[in-house]
Protein backbone atom coordinates (compact mmCIF):
# COMPACT_ATOMS: atom_id res chain seq x y z
CA UNK A 1 0.00 0.00 0.00
CA UNK A 2 1.64 3.31 -1.26
CA UNK A 3 1.88 5.89 1.61
CA UNK A 4 0.44 9.03 1.52
CA UNK A 5 2.87 12.00 1.11
CA UNK A 6 2.53 15.16 3.14
CA UNK A 7 4.66 18.38 2.75
CA UNK A 8 7.33 18.69 4.57
CA UNK A 9 6.79 22.34 6.60
CA UNK A 10 3.43 21.19 7.33
CA UNK A 11 4.53 17.96 9.08
CA UNK A 12 6.71 20.08 10.85
CA UNK A 13 3.93 22.02 11.89
CA UNK A 14 1.78 18.87 13.02
CA UNK A 15 4.84 17.27 15.18
CA UNK A 16 4.92 20.78 16.89
CA UNK A 17 8.68 21.80 16.07
CA UNK A 18 7.96 25.02 14.94
CA UNK A 19 5.09 27.35 13.23
CA UNK A 20 4.46 27.04 9.53
CA UNK A 21 6.59 30.61 8.76
CA UNK A 22 9.60 29.41 10.69
CA UNK A 23 9.51 25.96 9.10
CA UNK A 24 9.68 27.46 5.11
CA UNK A 25 12.59 29.34 6.85
CA UNK A 26 14.07 26.25 8.38
CA UNK A 27 13.56 24.65 4.97
CA UNK A 28 15.43 27.15 3.06
CA UNK A 29 18.45 27.56 5.45
CA UNK A 30 19.29 24.19 4.97
CA UNK A 31 18.72 23.27 8.93
CA UNK A 32 15.86 20.79 8.31
CA UNK A 33 16.76 16.93 8.43
CA UNK A 34 14.71 13.94 6.79
CA UNK A 35 15.68 10.42 7.95
CA UNK A 36 19.15 12.62 8.64
CA UNK A 37 19.57 13.58 5.13
CA UNK A 38 19.28 17.77 4.46
CA UNK A 39 16.32 18.53 2.82
CA UNK A 40 16.27 22.41 1.48
CA UNK A 41 12.95 22.44 -1.47
CA UNK A 42 11.00 23.68 -0.61
CA UNK A 43 7.20 21.70 -1.28
CA UNK A 44 9.10 18.20 -0.47
CA UNK A 45 6.57 16.00 0.77
CA UNK A 46 7.61 13.22 3.64
CA UNK A 47 5.60 10.31 5.08
CA UNK A 48 4.31 9.94 8.66
CA UNK A 49 7.13 7.63 9.87
CA UNK A 50 9.93 9.67 8.13
CA UNK A 51 12.10 11.25 11.18
CA UNK A 52 12.39 14.84 10.98
CA UNK A 53 14.63 17.26 12.98
CA UNK A 54 16.28 20.69 12.91
CA UNK A 55 19.95 21.14 13.26
CA UNK A 56 20.92 23.71 16.18
CA UNK A 57 23.66 25.13 13.62
CA UNK A 58 22.62 26.83 10.10
CA UNK A 59 24.88 24.62 7.09
CA UNK A 60 26.38 27.18 5.72
CA UNK A 61 30.59 27.52 4.38
CA UNK A 62 30.33 31.04 5.56
CA UNK A 63 28.37 33.89 7.37
CA UNK A 64 25.47 35.82 5.59
CA UNK A 65 26.74 39.13 4.62
CA UNK A 66 24.79 42.52 6.50
CA UNK A 67 24.82 43.89 3.15
CA UNK A 68 23.87 41.05 0.41
CA UNK A 69 23.96 41.26 -3.05
CA UNK A 70 21.43 39.30 -4.87
CA UNK A 71 21.75 38.00 -8.95
CA UNK A 72 18.67 37.40 -11.30
CA UNK A 73 17.52 36.52 -14.16
CA UNK A 74 15.62 39.30 -15.28
CA UNK A 75 12.70 37.99 -18.18
CA UNK A 76 11.25 40.61 -20.40
CA UNK A 77 8.45 42.97 -19.49
CA UNK A 78 9.90 43.52 -15.99
CA UNK A 79 11.93 46.68 -14.99
CA UNK A 80 14.69 47.49 -13.71
CA UNK A 81 13.96 50.78 -12.38
CA UNK A 82 10.92 52.27 -10.05
CA UNK A 83 10.56 54.82 -12.89
CA UNK A 84 10.49 52.50 -15.79
CA UNK A 85 7.51 50.91 -17.60
CA UNK A 86 6.60 47.21 -16.83
CA UNK A 87 6.06 44.70 -13.76
CA UNK A 88 8.80 45.62 -10.42
CA UNK A 89 11.61 42.71 -10.55
CA UNK A 90 10.55 42.82 -6.34
CA UNK A 91 7.51 40.78 -7.62
CA UNK A 92 10.29 37.88 -8.59
CA UNK A 93 11.77 38.15 -4.91
CA UNK A 94 10.55 35.23 -3.07
CA UNK A 95 11.21 31.72 -2.09
CA UNK A 96 8.66 30.62 -5.24
CA UNK A 97 11.56 32.35 -7.98
CA UNK A 98 15.11 31.26 -5.84
CA UNK A 99 17.45 29.38 -8.00
CA UNK A 100 17.02 25.57 -6.94
CA UNK A 101 21.00 25.41 -7.19
CA UNK A 102 21.09 28.45 -4.61
CA UNK A 103 22.88 26.40 -1.76
CA UNK A 104 24.46 29.51 0.76
CA UNK A 105 21.68 28.55 2.78
CA UNK A 106 20.94 32.41 3.23
CA UNK A 107 17.27 33.84 4.39
CA UNK A 108 15.92 36.84 2.20
CA UNK A 109 14.74 39.13 5.21
CA UNK A 110 11.39 41.07 3.86
CA UNK A 111 12.77 44.26 5.56
CA UNK A 112 15.93 43.76 3.29
CA UNK A 113 14.24 43.86 -0.16
CA UNK A 114 13.36 47.56 -0.24
CA UNK A 115 16.97 48.84 0.07
CA UNK A 116 18.45 47.17 -2.75
CA UNK A 117 20.57 49.19 -5.72
CA UNK A 118 20.30 48.36 -9.43
CA UNK A 119 23.80 49.89 -10.70
CA UNK A 120 23.66 48.35 -13.93
CA UNK A 121 20.34 48.67 -15.18
CA UNK A 122 18.29 46.81 -18.30
CA UNK A 123 15.60 48.28 -20.63
CA UNK A 124 12.04 46.65 -20.35
CA UNK A 125 12.43 44.76 -23.13
CA UNK A 126 15.63 43.43 -22.49
CA UNK A 127 16.54 40.32 -20.46
CA UNK A 128 19.56 38.70 -18.51
CA UNK A 129 21.81 39.57 -15.50
CA UNK A 130 20.74 42.07 -13.12
CA UNK A 131 22.83 42.83 -9.45
CA UNK A 132 20.60 43.52 -7.14
CA UNK A 133 23.28 45.17 -4.18
CA UNK A 134 22.63 46.79 -0.33
CA UNK A 135 26.69 47.37 -0.67
CA UNK A 136 26.76 51.28 -2.15
CA UNK A 137 30.45 50.67 -2.74
CA UNK A 138 29.49 47.63 -5.22
CA UNK A 139 27.10 49.41 -6.78
CA UNK A 140 29.64 52.52 -7.21
CA UNK A 141 32.17 50.44 -8.53
CA UNK A 142 29.73 48.78 -10.83
CA UNK A 143 28.33 51.89 -12.45
CA UNK A 144 31.16 53.01 -13.25
CA UNK A 145 34.09 50.43 -14.05
CA UNK A 146 32.24 47.01 -15.21
CA UNK A 147 32.11 45.23 -18.49
CA UNK A 148 29.31 44.04 -19.60
CA UNK A 149 28.71 41.27 -22.75
CA UNK A 150 25.10 41.16 -24.41
CA UNK A 151 23.58 38.82 -27.19
CA UNK A 152 21.69 40.36 -29.69
CA UNK A 153 18.96 38.93 -32.34
CA UNK A 154 18.19 40.78 -34.87
CA UNK A 155 16.35 40.82 -38.45
CA UNK A 156 17.31 42.39 -41.62
CA UNK A 157 20.79 42.37 -43.60
CA UNK A 158 24.19 43.42 -42.03
CA UNK A 159 27.49 43.61 -44.56
CA UNK A 160 30.29 43.59 -43.11
CA UNK A 161 30.86 47.96 -43.76
CA UNK A 162 28.08 48.07 -41.60
CA UNK A 163 29.16 46.46 -38.69
CA UNK A 164 32.32 48.19 -39.05
CA UNK A 165 30.00 51.22 -38.51
CA UNK A 166 28.61 49.94 -35.63
CA UNK A 167 31.69 49.55 -34.10
CA UNK A 168 32.31 53.35 -34.73
CA UNK A 169 30.26 55.46 -32.94
CA UNK A 170 31.66 57.76 -29.40
CA UNK A 171 28.64 59.35 -28.63
CA UNK A 172 25.66 58.09 -27.70
CA UNK A 173 22.65 61.01 -26.55
CA UNK A 174 25.56 63.62 -27.14
CA UNK A 175 27.79 62.03 -23.96
CA UNK A 176 31.15 59.70 -25.11
CA UNK A 177 31.08 56.41 -25.15
CA UNK A 178 33.22 53.94 -23.67
CA UNK A 179 35.00 51.78 -25.48
CA UNK A 180 32.95 48.49 -26.70
CA UNK A 181 32.95 46.07 -29.75
CA UNK A 182 30.25 44.33 -31.78
CA UNK A 183 31.40 40.75 -33.61
CA UNK A 184 29.14 38.66 -35.12
CA UNK A 185 28.11 35.37 -33.62
CA UNK A 186 25.74 34.13 -36.38
CA UNK A 187 23.90 35.85 -39.03
CA UNK A 188 21.22 36.69 -36.91
CA UNK A 189 23.16 37.22 -33.69
CA UNK A 190 25.41 40.04 -32.47
CA UNK A 191 28.21 39.80 -29.57
CA UNK A 192 28.50 43.14 -27.86
CA UNK A 193 30.93 43.97 -24.71
CA UNK A 194 30.69 47.43 -23.24
CA UNK A 195 32.94 48.59 -20.57
CA UNK A 196 30.76 50.35 -18.13
CA UNK A 197 28.63 51.75 -20.83
CA UNK A 198 24.95 52.31 -21.28
CA UNK A 199 23.19 49.46 -22.49
CA UNK A 200 19.79 51.33 -23.73
CA UNK A 201 21.98 52.63 -27.31
CA UNK A 202 21.65 48.96 -28.19
CA UNK A 203 18.75 49.75 -29.91
CA UNK A 204 19.89 52.97 -31.56
CA UNK A 205 23.17 50.87 -33.02
CA UNK A 206 21.15 48.66 -34.59
CA UNK A 207 18.96 50.83 -35.96
CA UNK A 208 22.07 53.07 -37.00
CA UNK A 209 22.79 50.30 -39.74
CA UNK A 210 18.91 49.39 -40.80
CA UNK A 211 18.99 46.54 -38.36
CA UNK A 212 15.69 45.53 -36.10
CA UNK A 213 16.90 44.55 -32.65
CA UNK A 214 14.78 41.57 -31.76
CA UNK A 215 15.81 40.64 -28.28
CA UNK A 216 18.75 41.86 -25.99
CA UNK A 217 20.12 39.18 -23.47
CA UNK A 218 23.07 40.49 -21.00
CA UNK A 219 25.15 37.32 -19.93
CA UNK A 220 28.01 38.61 -18.12
CA UNK A 221 28.72 41.68 -15.61
CA UNK A 222 32.46 41.67 -14.82
CA UNK A 223 33.36 37.99 -13.89
CA UNK A 224 30.27 37.15 -12.85
CA UNK A 225 28.51 35.30 -16.13
CA UNK A 226 24.80 34.53 -16.24
CA UNK A 227 25.38 30.68 -16.59
CA UNK A 228 22.54 28.31 -15.85
CA UNK A 229 20.95 30.67 -13.49
CA UNK A 230 16.93 29.76 -14.85
CA UNK A 231 14.94 32.95 -16.08
CA UNK A 232 13.07 34.59 -13.63
CA UNK A 233 15.51 32.97 -10.67
CA UNK A 234 17.24 34.51 -7.94
CA UNK A 235 20.38 33.71 -6.08
CA UNK A 236 22.53 34.91 -3.71
CA UNK A 237 25.98 36.00 -5.02
CA UNK A 238 28.44 33.29 -3.04
CA UNK A 239 31.54 34.24 -1.01
CA UNK A 240 33.93 33.32 -3.21
CA UNK A 241 32.63 35.66 -6.74
CA UNK A 242 34.50 38.74 -7.44
CA UNK A 243 32.61 40.88 -9.88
Amino acid sequence: MTQELIRLSKRMVELGLCSRREADELIELGRVTVDGQVVDQLGSRVTAEQKIAITAVKMTAYKQPDRITLLLNKPVGFAAWPEAAGKPWLDLLNSEHRDAQDKTGFALLKKHLPHFQVPCGLDTEASGLLVLTQDSRLARTLATENEQEFLLWFTGELSAEALKQMNSRTKFDGQPLKPYKVTRQSDQQLRVVLRAGAPEFLPALCELVGIHLQACKRIRIGRIALASLPESQWRFLQGNERF
